[in-house]
This record gives structure tokens, C-alpha cells and sequence, in this order.
């Protein structure tokens, strides 16, 4: 860890003492020297593959991803929405940016590190045991609720009721970890029957795609106890993951219309995906499809902004926005709006007068709030949601506590985009009626093998 944490170091001194124009160009060896140094350690302590979803550490690379590519394909001109080429190399307040941001990661990492520590002590300390089995009744009742599930989701995404991913994970979620399908060999038709129905019906929607499929990675990685290793069958299953998630994102990015290609179904786009990664916009594209000219450049303007005195501090009044949800601004003029609006509001009027916003790293939100001052309560949520995952590990399986943390573990994307606590609570709320429904309907129905998923033994 010392040695990571003197790479750091050494970045976050470059980066105070490099001239403004070499990091606005160069700023991906800096980041990229830390996903060198960090992400390898951390995997070696993760020890088993579902603490690779712990919120910190999924943020962590998401976070080094942005940063890395984006510094250094968004100055040089990439990607169809270019207009934050010349924003990036205008900005004068670099030597500032860069290192807070990388302090940021720092603190991902310490917060991962710690999370990883406790997950392997517990369990270490649990009983090991096989997973739950519900039995041949019990199997016979969770096929009698698939096609209730399966209709429920396809209903939602169909009529693309509001904020229907809420419901979509919702039900994912219930579905995926109900004991009836645990070591059931049709669970992954399954998975294949939620991703392609999202794919049909939200192509639109990358990043929400990109979250069922990390539910089901997840799902998986829980219930299978499995080990992190890193033998030549292991890389192999992990590149064929990375694999079908890159082909699901094209595919979507595809049926967006990128590349113009004639295409009417899921498969057709699939069947595009070669001739869209041989083709001269496909650098553009990809970079389009990962958002990192909105990612990292929002991320940078947005603490540039407020360097220079174009957007106030906020002193927390993005952090207690969720207090205000059900209180209509016209009783209330002074609620306080989410950074992203303010954000909008001030680099992009004429966006946000046609309903737009644009997201802001929740780093950056910290940084509008409290300056640098606002690492501490970055590391502060981050760590509260870290708890939430262990809690999920915690929670007898089933139990509304352990919907709810595995809901509000796995769209910590959202947070870590840009949407704002708001929204990120916003998600969770919706999602709390199918809950406890299902929970009802559970009870009600004395289904068989209730009591086995109770007792439950974690890995």
C-alpha cells in the first residue's frame, strides 16, 4: 500500500508543479499511473469476485477510466460531441483540478481498501455452507412466479412508464436472488430475457443497461461463492464477460443510429457490430458511447467554473436536496437545486431553457460545495454506501433489508455520474412499492422454502 500511496504522491506533485498547458494535455499519464498502481493491488486484496462490486471500488474505476481516456481523447479531438475540446484547452486552473481530482481517487482507494479488509474478515468469520435449495416444490413455485415477473417487466419497459427503471431493477433484483432460482440451469435464459428486453426497449439508456448487467455479474458472483483468481480459464471468463457487456453497448449504440446502419431488431444490430468497430467513426463513437466527452468534461469545467467564481459554493445545499423532493418549488422558491442544474444553467443556458441538464462527477460536486474541503464529505457518502454493501451481506436474504442494499449498491453509478443524491434516492424510492408487494405476496403464499432462503450461509 505505501508504494501506491507514494505513486499518488508523486502524481499529485507533478500535477502542482507541470505548467497548466502540459496537463491539459498530458494529465492521462497522471491518472493513468494511478489506475496502474491501484487497481492491481486492490484486486489482489479483494479475494473473492462479488467485492469487486463494492460501491467504492466500482466508483474508483469508473472514476480512473473517465479521467484517463478522457484526458487524453477529449483534447485531442475525439468523439462526435466535440465541444468540450476547446473548453479543455482553455481551462487555466489545471494545476488545482488535477489534483484534487487525483486526491479523490486517493480516497477511493483508502475507502476501498478498508471495505475489502472487513468483507474478508466476515467472511472469514461466517460459516461456509452450500447455498440455499428450495427443493422440487419449491422450484414449482418459482417458475409459477416467473411469468409474472417476466410480464412485470416487460410491461414497464414496454409502456415506458415514469422512471421505469426503478421498477426494472426492482424486479431484476427480486428475480435474480429468489432462492427458486439458485443452481437452476434456466436462470440464464433468464438473464438473457431481462438484457435483451432492455436492449429492445431502452437502447436509449447505456448506463442502465450497463447496470442490469453488473446486477447479473453480481448475482452471480454472490451466490457461486466464487474466487477472485487469475489463472488462464479465469482470464479467459472474465475477458467474455467484458466481451458480451462491450457487444450489449454497441449494439444499444447501434439501435441509437450510430453508424446508420438499417437496422429494425436486437440481433440485427448485433450482426452490425463488426462493421461498426472497423469503421472510421468508431473511435469517435466509443467515445461517444462511454460519455466521456460529458464525464470528464463536465468534470473539469464544472470545478473550473467554480474556481472562477461563476457558480457558488453550495456549502452542502446539494447534499440536503433529497430533504426537499415532495415540496413544489412554488411553495418553496428557495429549495435548493441539484448541481447539475446549476451546473447547466451557467455553461449551457440555451440546454437547460429545452429541459437538458448535463452531469457532474459527484467529486466535482463535492468540490462546488466545500472546495477541497469537500473530500471529506465525499469520503463521508461513499463510505455510508460501503455499509450498505456490507449490510446486504448482513441482511437475511429476502428481507427488505436486503433488497434495498443490493438496489442501492449497484446504481451507485448514478451518484458517481452525476446524477445527484436526489436522484439517486429518487431511484430507490420507486423501487420500494415492488418490494414490499413482493413481500407480501411471499408471506401471503407461505410458499415453500421460505424458511430455507432465511438461514441462508454466506460466503
Amino acid at each position: 500500500m505505501i508504494l501506491v500511496l507514494c505513486a499518488s504522491a508523486f502524481a499529485v506533485a507533478l500535477a502542482m508543479a507541470l505548467q497548466n498547458d502540459v496537463l491539459a494535455q498530458h494529465s492521462y499519464a497522471l491518472y493513468g499511473l494511478q489506475l496502474a498502481t491501484m487497481i492491481p493491488y486492490l484486486l489482489r486484496k479483494a479475494v473473492f469476485l462479488k467485492n469487486l462490486f463494492l460501491p467504492s471500488f466500482f466508483v474508483l474505476v469508473y472514476f480512473l477510466l473517465n479521467l484517463t481516456l478522457g484526458s487524453y481523447l477529449v483534447p485531442r479531438d475525439y468523439g462526435w460531441n466535440r465541444e468540450f475540446t476547446d473548453v479543455a484547452l482553455a481551462i487555466r486552473h489545471y494545476k488545482l483540478i488535477v489534483p484534487y481530482l487525483l486526491l479523490a481517487n486517493v480516497v477511493l482507494f483508502l475507502l476501498t481498501d478498508l471495505a475489502f479488509r472487513r468483507m474478508n474478515a466476515l467472511s472469514r468469520n461466517m460459516e461456509r455452507g452450500s447455498p440455499p435449495h428450495t427443493g422440487a416444490r419449491g422450484e414449482a413455485w418459482g417458475m409459477g412466479r416467473m411469468p409474472f415477473y417476466f410480464a412485470a417487466f416487460f410491461l414497464v419497459s414496454y409502456f415506458d412508464v415514469y422512471s421505469a427503471f426503478s421498477f426494472q431493477l426492482a424486479i431484476l433484483i427480486v428475480h435474480t436472488t429468489d432462492p427458486a432460482m439458485r443452481g437452476r440451469w434456466y436462470r440464464f435464459g433468464v438473464y438473457a430475457y431481462y438484457l435483451m428486453t432492455m436492449v429492445a426497449f431502452d437502447f436509449g439508456n447505456k448506463r442502465e443497461i450497463a447496470i442490469v448487467l453488473f446486477l447479473i455479474m453480481f448475482v452471480e458472483a454472490y451466490f457461486g461463492r466464487i474466487v477472485l483468481r487469475f489463472g488462464l480459464r479465469n482470464l479467459a471468463a472474465f475477458a467474455a464477460v467484458a466481451a458480451s457487456f462491450f457487444a450489449l453497448i454497441l449494439a444499444a449504440s447501434i439501435l441509437r443510429g450510430y453508424g446508420d446502419f438499417p437496422v429494425t431488431s436486437v440481433f440485427q444490430a448485433i450482426s452490425y457490430i463488426p462493421r461498426y468497430m472497423t469503421s472510421e467513426m468508431f473511435i469517435d463513437g466509443i467515445t461517444d458511447n462511454l460519455e466521456l466527452n460529458y464525464n470528464y468534461g463536465c468534470a473539469i469545467t464544472s470545478i473550473d467554473l467554480g474556481i472562477r467564481g461563476l457558480i457558488d459554493y453550495q456549502y452542502g445545499a446539494s447534499l440536503i436536496k433529497p430533504l426537499f423532493l415532495p415540496i413544489p418549488r412554488e411553495l418553496l422558491p428557495w429549495k435548493p437545486e441539484s448541481i447539475m442544474q446549476i451546473f447547466t444553467q451557467v455553461y449551457a443556458p440555451e440546454w437547460w431553457l429545452e429541459e437538458g441538464s448535463m452531469p457532474v462527477m459527484f467529486a466535482s460536486e463535492m468540490f462546488l460545495n466545500f472546495s477541497y474541503l469537500g473530500l471529506a464529505p465525499f469520503a463521508l457518502v461513499l463510505g455510508l454506501i460501503n455499509r450498505l454493501f456490507v449490510g446486504f451481506h448482513l441482511a437475511p436474504p429476502g428481507s427488505f433489508a436486503f433488497l434495498s442494499c443490493a438496489f442501492l449498491s449497484i446504481t451507485v453509478l448514478t451518484l458517481a455520474r452525476g446524477g445527484g443524491i436526489e436522484q439517486y434516492l429518487l431511484y430507490y424510492l420507486l423501487a420500494i412499492p415492488v418490494f414490499l408487494v413482493v413481500m407480501l405476496l411471499r408471506q401471503s403464499s407461505r410458499e415453500p422454502g421460505r424458511a430455507a432462503a432465511q438461514v441462508h450461509v454466506h460466503s
